[in-house]
């Protein structure tokens, strides 16, 4: 089921976005991630509309939008591969008339799920908290 945001979700949001940033972005030390949660919950959080992915009362993954930018997509490790980020992707595909995203370019599965979704790609530019090279993405979707 996917449904919007509360606050109540913070933890399991956090927790989620954690577990899947340090495996998905195993080229970026761990301690990078871990000091960011409080940027999550403080900064990020926030600002974005938010949708949670949940199984059996449990958040799973969530995708949240600031403006047309997807700025957080991400599934628990155990639950991916299963259609969860799809899902989302088509929800907030239904919300927006275009959408941007920046993947890593070290991050070869995130740009795939990307263009599998029919994202393609627009532009580059260097991150500056880490130095690693973000890739942007975009797709025009079919919004009224």
């Amino acid at each position: 089921m996917i449904r919007k945001y509360t606050k109540s979700d913070d933890n399991e949001i956090i927790e989620t976005w954690y577990e899947a940033s340090v495996v998905a972005h195993s080229f970026i030390p761990e301690d990078f991630w871990a000091s960011e949660k409080e940027n999550i919950r403080k900064k990020y959080l926030p600002i974005a509309e938010t949708y949670v992915a949940e199984k059996n009362g449990r958040v799973v993954g969530f995708i949240s939008l600031i403006d047309n930018l997807i700025g957080a997509l991400f599934v628990l490790p155990p639950y991916q591969r299963k259609g969860i980020g799809s899902a989302l992707v088509e929800t907030v595909k239904t919300l927006r008339k275009e959408l941007f995203v920046e993947v890593y370019k070290d991050n070869v599965n995130a740009q795939q799920f990307y263009s599998n979704c029919g994202f393609s790609f627009v532009n580059k530019k260097i991150q500056s908290e880490t130095g690693h090279t973000l890739l942007e993405m975009k797709i025009e979707t079919t919004y009224p």
